[in-house]
């Protein structure tokens, strides 16, 4: 399990979630491999079944889905443009961790609760497919 890709963008995010405010640059960094290996998960996924007959109809339904095309977006734009667009917070106020200083959607929902957000739902929703296809 500790080498599926899931479980490479859980160790990631993990990882981005302990870091303090002076390790910004590894932040970042953790944050773009957890996008990397959340979107790697849905492509080895089609590579195992995309010759099984439900895989057109459920990989369509995928279209739209906030966290599928959140990991799609973002992984897209940090492989072609450049690193993952994320915003900045400035505060005065005491900061105990690098994520409180970054967010996707809007502050000050942290960085790192988003990018949980949206991988527990990718998830179940790539277990709820490989549950179709073992049928």
């Amino acid at each position: 399990h500790s080498r599926t890709a899931l479980a490479r963008a859980e160790f990631f995010l993990h990882l981005a979630e302990k870091c303090e405010p002076d390790q910004r640059a590894e932040f970042e960094a953790y944050v773009d491999a957890s996008i990397i290996f959340a979107r790697t998960a849905l492509h080895r996924l089609q590579s195992k079944y995309n010759h099984h007959p439900s895989w057109r109809t459920w990989f369509a339904q995928l279209k739209g889905n906030p966290a599928v095309e959140f990991f799609r977006e973002n992984r897209d734009y940090l492989l072609k443009e450049g690193p993952v667009k994320i915003g900045q917070v400035i505060s005065f106020n005491p900061i105990t961790t690098a994520a409180q200083l970054y967010f996707f959607e809007t502050p000050p929902a942290p960085a790192t609760e988003t990018l949980r957000k949206y991988l527990i739902s990718y998830s179940q929703i790539l277990q709820g497919g490989t549950e179709i296809f073992n049928k």
